[in-house]
């Protein structure tokens, strides 16, 4: 065989770099040209690209990363590889393998990566700090000096009885001695050494304080020769100066001292509501006869650890209050006690301590029952009426002493009023005296002895019982004609009008309020609703009051601030409830002109105060308002389709353009119906030509009986002019007699010419002022001024004055709207003298620049951000097309697997009944 020929080395080499070489195809290469070559500038990173390359990249990473999104997106589990190192495909097996090893050794390390020196031990001149002694002397306390004396003694006991001591020498009489009689003396011992070191202290104390007052009294006697010196010395001086005056003036000065910090509206709710429910638990209480607390008359049981703390010192009165009612003296003056009376009642009081300390043991627990029942009565009584008998009741306290052995005799429960009465219907004779008979206040003692203090004592008693019954009753009866104090919220206008039934207006008022303060939102979950609920009953009631005959205007007033706190509330409830009671009368108003071919009628006071009422509540000076909006729309139509038939319509309609006026008076807007019934009714008011129509606009009517309907028919000369009270001129029933006169037309006119000039004051800015106001400016010229007193004449020549002052400025001319020329193109080159590489626009300052560069940079981001997102969606676009593309076919395939199964299914029925028909033949 022959020799193999060898190829050369760089022959190999050629052919394994063969492999490694990419080929490119010549035609997925974009070359981007350039119009000027610049010289030193280097080739850029885009003049060459492949884009049919990087597009099949970008299609390969969208499916590794989006599609498997858009796969998993409505899947609930997916298993995540968080291996160390698992999608990094630089690293090899081998390397993963020790990175996960090393990660895995450091997690079970106990050793404190926060922790820099574990094993430096820091020194000072060769010593380390931790075995350096700190020869500090701190302040040691009894108890742990007396810690460390029992260590010390213990280690004493242990260095020499237990293991140590044995190369030491022995006193023998110590060998001799007991381990008792040993420990014996080490306690003396150590007690001895402990109250030496206590008197040592005491001693060191004891000479601390003499030495502070010596040093007090020496500071004293210098301080006093000083001051003596002193005025030798300054005997030239003529007194302070200003300046020493004003410095210590200023020591006397008030010191600013913090105030209390503001309570939320949360708080002053809690705060609030808790007062009316302290409040209505006392009117309860004083209902049922009552009061706060009883307060111990007689001293009670004290023990020795007693400190006094709910001691009452009362002075002892020697006299008793008077009062008197309508002239007459409610009580008897008590006459002073002789000495014969006194030493009587020194003598019982004595009689009856005696007669207490012969009692029994078994009684002893029924009379403590009752005496504290008496006491509950005495106490109760004495607190409501201290003033009057505080002298009676404290001789009550002395000389009561009542046992009584059935039971029934006492009342269970002495806070009953009804129990009392009949106590005291059954105590008392037909003729008001008090009979002796008396089951409460019987003396039981003995069966055989009747103590005659006693019999005294009884029928002071129930004199003074008369007397606090009469008064309870009389309590009892202010209380429950007094208002309480919480109320629940109502759930309908039935329960609104039961709760306010049978109180004044200003019991009504304070009833609404509890109300709204007893249902703070923030004082339990749930008020909130029920305030709206309130708010919505308060709208309706203010609406009935303003009906009424006579309506009752001055309670709707009184009613708008609980209405307001309420809308801020809830402002959102507040403007559905007004747009539905708008929406409501509104649709009443169209079914009335669609009833009268398009004519209205003038409403009722209810809805005149509910357009006031819009106008308090919320603002009107929006371009847009859900309530406040289609009020003003509401009141244009009534005025614009309602025809002024009756001087009550006049009033109406004058209230309606005032409140045209109040809510434009902000944003100035152009109401024109309001003008224009302006203008009507001075056509109603003016002398009108014969066989000549005067040009008026609808509603009004050039011709019909009510042209003159404010027509003055004489002189009048009267120059008092008052405002219209909306109760008189506006009630539900209306009496002619009080709207046809000269002087209701005369203040009429009056009214007229007042809004006029105040739309003029609005509107003077208005471009068409002229054309607006030249109507009323001709109707002006022919009111009848003969007639009318001298300063309505002096005011319609005013508001002409004014009229024709506003009507005479000069109108400025339609013009096109001026822009700014555009300059000439320049065509000489701009030559920069020095190029440092920029662009021309970077010649700001350094942050400027910056800025620029950011914001260029952010542009250019944002575009590639847009180009990848609309790249993004056309992949997801073409995968679900393809997607479904699949389900399709996968469908057809399926549905033409079916009707084939189905075909044949159908041949081979066939087929059987084609046989079986033959047979059929051939057989017959």
């Amino acid at each position: 065989m022959g020799k193999k020929k060898l190829k050369p080395v760089a022959d190999q080499v050629r052919q394994k770099r063969k492999h490694l070489v990419k080929k490119t195809n010549p035609f997925e290469v974009k070359v981007n040209r350039k119009k000027h070559d610049v010289l030193g500038r280097k080739a850029g990173k885009f003049e060459r690209g492949m884009p049919g390359v990087s597009r099949s990249k970008a299609n390969k990473r969208r499916k590794m990363t989006l599609l498997k999104e858009y796969e998993h997106q409505f899947k609930s589990n997916k298993f995540v590889d968080k291996r160390f190192g698992e999608h990094d495909a630089s690293l090899t097996l081998e390397d993963k393998m020790m990175k996960r090893f090393a990660l895995e050794r450091s997690r079970t390390t106990t050793k404190s990566k926060f922790n820099l020196n574990d094993e430096e031990e820091l020194t000072h001149y060769g010593q380390s700090l931790a075995d350096i002694e700190k020869f500090d002397e701190p302040v040691i306390s009894d108890a742990e000096e007396e810690d460390d004396e029992e260590k010390r003694a213990a280690a004493k006991i242990v260095a020499e009885q237990h293991f140590g001591g044995f190369m030491k020498k022995r006193d023998p009489e110590e060998e001799k001695k007991s381990w008792k009689e040993r420990m014996e003396e080490m306690i003396s011992e150590s007690k001895k050494k402990k109250f030496e070191r206590q008197m040592e202290k005491e001693k060191t104390v004891q000479m601390t304080v003499e030495l502070d007052e010596q040093w007090r009294s020496l500071h004293n006697l210098m301080r006093t020769a000083r001051l003596k010196k002193q005025p030798e010395e300054n005997v030239t001086a003529t007194g302070a100066d200003d300046y020493d005056m004003a410095v210590r003036s200023l020591q006397f000065e008030m010191k600013g001292k913090p105030s209390e910090r503001l309570k939320t509206e949360e708080e002053i709710a809690r705060i609030e509501m808790e007062r009316l429910e302290k409040l209505e638990a006392d009117r309860v209480r004083r209902m049922k006869g009552l009061t706060e607390g009883p307060v111990s008359r007689q001293a009670g049981h004290r023990s020795a650890d007693d400190l006094d703390d709910g001691f009452l010192l009362e002075p002892k009165l020697d006299f008793d209050y008077i009062s008197y009612k309508d002239g007459k003296l409610l009580q008897e003056i008590p006459q002073k006690k002789d000495k014969q009376s006194a030493e009587s009642d020194e003598d019982d009081e004595e009689d009856e301590e005696e007669e207490d300390h012969e009692e029994d043991d078994d009684n002893d627990d029924e009379e403590e029952e009752e005496e504290e029942e008496k006491d509950n009565i005495d106490d109760i009584n004495l607190k409501r009426f201290k003033k009057e008998e505080k002298n009676d009741g404290r001789k009550m306290a002395k000389k009561t002493k009542v046992v009584t052995d059935d039971d029934d005799d006492v009342d269970e429960d002495y806070d009953d009023e009804e129990e009392e009465e009949e106590n005291e219907d059954e105590n008392t004779d037909g003729d008001g005296e008090e009979s002796v008979e008396s089951d409460h206040y019987s003396d039981v003692l003995s069966d055989e002895e009747k103590d005659p203090g006693a019999e005294i004592h009884d029928t002071k008693s129930e004199k003074s019982k008369k007397k606090v019954t009469f008064r309870s009753a009389k309590m009892i009866e202010e209380a429950k004609r007094e208002l309480p104090y919480t109320f629940k919220a109502p759930n309908g206008y039935d329960a609104l009008l039961e709760m306010l039934e049978g109180c004044s207006m200003e019991d009504q008022l304070t009833v609404i309020e509890r109300i709204r303060k007893c249902h703070h939102p923030s004082l339990q979950e749930g008020n909130k609703q029920k305030l709206e609920t309130l708010l919505g009953l308060l709208v309706q009631f203010y609406c009935d009051l303003c009906v009424q005959d006579p309506p009752q205007l001055e309670f709707a007033s009184r009613l708008l601030p609980h209405m307001y706190v309420l809308t801020q509330m809830s402002p959102e409830n507040t403007a559905r409830v007004c747009a539905d009671n708008l929406t409501d009368r509104q649709e009443e108003f169209a079914q009335i002109c669609q009833r009268k071919a398009g004519r209205g009628l003038y409403p009722s006071l209810d809805t005149l105060m509910l357009f006031k009422l819009v106008a308090i509540l919320f603002p009107t000076s929006d371009f847009r308002h859900e309530v406040t909006t289609p009020a003003m729309v509401f009141m244009c139509q009534i005025l614009s389709q309602s025809p002024v038939n009756h001087h009550r319509d006049v009033v109406a309609g004058l209230l309606l353009c005032t409140l045209c006026l109040e809510y434009v008076s902000l944003s100035k807007r152009y109401i024109p119906e309001a003008i224009n019934f302006l203008h009507g009714l001075l056509f109603l008011a003016s002398e009108k030509e014969k066989n000549k129509l005067a040009e008026v606009m609808p509603p009004f009517k050039p011709v019909g009986d009510t042209i003159n309907l404010l027509c003055v028919s004489g002189r009048v000369k009267s120059e008092s002019f008052s405002k219209w009270s909306l109760s008189k001129y506006l009630p539900p029933v209306v009496d002619a007699d009080l709207y046809d006169n000269d002087e209701f037309r005369v203040n009429a006119v009056h009214m007229t010419i007042g809004l006029i000039t105040e739309f003029m004051a609005l509107y003077k800015d208005l471009a068409a002022f002229r054309e607006v106001f030249a109507p009323i400016l001709t109707m002006l010229k022919h009111l009848p001024c003969q007639n009318y007193p001298e300063s309505l004449k002096e005011k319609i020549q005013a508001c002409k004055e004014e009229c024709e002052k506003f009507s005479s400025k000069p109108l400025k001319p339609l013009a096109m709207q001026k822009k700014k020329p555009k300059p000439l193109k320049m065509f000489e080159p701009k030559v920069e003298e020095k190029f440092d590489g920029r662009k021309k626009g970077m010649r700001g300052t350094k942050d400027f620049n910056e800025k620029q560069k950011l914001m260029n940079r952010h542009k250019k981001e944002m575009r590639g951000a847009m180009r990848e997102l609309k790249k993004d969606t056309k992949f997801l676009a073409r995968e679900k097309l393809r997607e479904q593309l699949t389900k399709d076919e996968e469908r057809k395939r399926k549905v033409r697997e079916i009707m084939g199964g189905l075909a044949k299914q159908e041949g081979d029925y066939k087929r059987m009944k084609l046989g079986l028909k033959e047979r059929t033949d051939t057989g017959s």
